[in-house]
């Protein structure tokens, strides 16, 4: 159980860190460090829920499609402030 919420500190931690990453990047492909990083998250907690199955699969899986929801809002906000 403290992987979940480890893992929701650190969606938290990089949903927050978008917007002041955005505003002080002068490298437009810099602006998808956080993109990238939930991505990489959502693939771990994806393969750990493959990896353990039952409750804490069910578990992990949720987290995985969190993450992977907050990747493609991340992606859109920072698509529509690039453009």
């Amino acid at each position: 159980m403290i992987e979940l919420g480890f893992g929701l500190v650190i969606l938290l931690a990089c949903v927050l860190a978008l917007k002041p990453i955005i505003t002080r990047t002068e490298r437009p492909n810099f602006r998808y460090i956080p993109v990238a990083t939930l991505l990489f998250g959502a693939m771990i907690w994806l393969v750990m829920a493959i990896g353990v199955g039952g409750k804490m699969g069910i578990g992990y899986g949720v987290m995985s499609i969190v993450y992977f929801i907050a990747c493609f809002g991340a992606y859109m906000y920072v698509h529509t402030r690039a453009s």
